[in-house]
Order: C-alpha cells, then structure tokens, then sequence
C-alpha cells in the first residue's frame, strides 16, 4: 500500500487542471489575435494617412486603403468584444487575465462607434447623390478628428501589449506555446486579403464621382495637381489667354485712317475729302509757268 502510494502522480502544488489549462490558452489565443490584428491595422492606417496629406491628388489609394482596412477593423472588433462579453459573463480564465484600464474600458465603445463612422462616411461619399455630398464629407471629416483624438490614446496605451504579443505567432520560438498559431495567421491574412477585392470595387466609383464635383472642389484639385486655373471668359464674348489678358497695342494713324469711314457731309457743305488739293509737288511745278506768262507779257 504504500509503494502504491508512492508510484501514484500527484500535481504539483498550485497546478491548474487540464481544462483550466485550456481555458488560458483560449485566453491568450485570443489576445495574440487581438494583438496580430492590430499590429496590421496601424502599418494601414500609416498609409492611409499619407494619402490624407494630399487627398485630392492621392484619391484613388486612399479609398483602396480605406478600403483595406475594413476586413481587419471587423477582425479586431470582433475578437476586442468576445473578451469583453467573456469577461462580464464571469468567464474564470477572462477574470484572471483582468479587464483593460478603467480609462481604455470607457473608451473602448466610442472607439468602435467613431471607427465606424468614419469608414461608413467614406464608403457613402461613393454613393450619396450630389445634394447629399457637402453634409456625408462633413461628418466623415468631423468624425475623423474625434476618433484620431481616441485613437492615439488607444494606441499609446495598448501599444506594450501590441508589440509584446503580436510576433508571438509569428516567430519560431513562440508560435508552438499556444495551438492554433496557424489558423490565427491565416485569420489574419484572409482579412487583409478580402478587403483587395473591396478596394478593387470601390475604386471605379472615384472617376465618377471626382468628375462630378462642385467647381470649387474642382478648382482645388486643379491648383493642388499644379494644374493652371481656366482662363476666364470676358463679357464681350471674346476668347482671354490663359496666361492673363493680352497687352495693349496701339493703334497707327496710318492704318486707322485707311480703316475708318469717310465723315458724313452735312448740310450744304461737302466732305473734306472731296474738295479738290493741291500737293505741293504741284504748286511747284506752277509757279515757272507763271513767271512764263509773265516774260512773254512784257516782250509784246
């Protein structure tokens, strides 16, 4: 009896049972998902905002890499809400892991409606009609300043988190201490991957719609490309330079007394032009023959 006693296993004291083991792996699964997931979205959501630098002539990648960024937003919302619902449904392994900080817990929800926003705003700004346009650009600008707000303090305050976990999937070592480090990979990578499609659709909508801008947006757009502004059109109908008005020339004498009427004649007098002239060519010539005259006078 007592060898039996001996030979029979006992665990080691503080050792956790099997499926609380299990349980903890599904925890930390879930949080090198959230992690990998994330560590993805801020390299897009780098991109994207050097397309808002110079959005009018970086249009079309900004609604591509807006476009991207769909799938994985959905991705991380989706794993973000599973801890949270585990953990207020008083899930033992979710209670030891512990809740987020009190103040990346209050603003957890505002991220997700703000980040909503912002990606639904845009994607309507394809679609609205004209009348609609001003107002959808308002709000999706107004939401972007309000979650950019939030989500630099999202950032800095998951950022240990982001950078401890997300390679741990990734890299050799580390990959095997929690099973299912390949169907997260692949969760992952689908997720980027649907949104190319996504992207690839939307994109025949930016010809349309930046065709159809108000003139004053069009005109931004022109300056911003570096593009010359369109000559303005003179009220009298005539046809101005692009560069500017032309210079004024001065009219000649010349060509504007071979151009112009002759003056009407008014009563009782005739145009100037048809009294008879004499060129001084002329008198010269008769002013000898009248001497002439004279000579043979005085010789009669």
């Amino acid at each position: 009896m007592e060898m039996a006693h001996r030979d029979t296993p006992t665990a080691p004291p503080g050792a956790q049972p099997p499926a609380a083991g299990l349980a903890d792996q599904g925890v930390e699964s879930n949080a090198r998902l959230t992690a990998s997931t994330a560590a993805v979205l801020l390299v897009l959501l780098a991109a994207e905002g050097v397309t808002i630098l110079r959005v009018h002539s970086l249009l079309s990648p900004h609604v591509f890499i807006g476009m991207l960024l769909v799938p994985p937003v959905v991705l991380k919302i989706g794993s973000t809400a599973y801890r949270f619902v585990r953990y207020y449904q008083g899930e033992p392994a979710y209670r030891r892991k512990g809740p987020p900080p009190v103040l990346l817990r209050l603003l957890g929800p505002f991220m997700v409606v703000s980040t909503v926003v912002v990606l639904a705003s845009g994607i309507a700004l394809m679609f609205v009609p004209r009348s609609l346009r001003q107002s959808t650009l308002l709000l999706h600008k107004a939401s972007f300043v309000l979650w950019f707000g939030a989500m630099t303090i999202h950032v800095l305050g998951h950022l240990w988190d982001t950078t401890h976990l997300a390679p741990r999937d990734w890299a050799r070592r580390t990959r095997r201490d929690v099973r299912g480090a390949g169907l997260r990979q692949w969760t992952v990578v689908a997720s980027v991957a649907l949104g190319v499609p996504l992207g690839l659709l939307l994109l025949g909508r930016v010809g349309p719609w930046d065709s159809q801008r108000s003139p004053s947006i069009t005109a931004e757009h022109n300056v911003s490309r570096g593009s010359p502004a369109p000559a303005p059109t003179p009220t009298n109908g005539s046809t101005v330079p692009a560069g500017g008005p032309a210079p004024t020339v001065p009219s000649l004498h010349v060509g504007t007394a071979l151009t112009s009427p002759p003056p009407t004649a008014t009563s009782g007098t005739l145009p100037t032009s048809a009294s008879p002239t004499r060129s001084p060519r002329h008198s010269g010539k008769a002013r000898p023959h009248h001497h002439a005259n004279k000579k043979t006078t005085h010789a009669a």
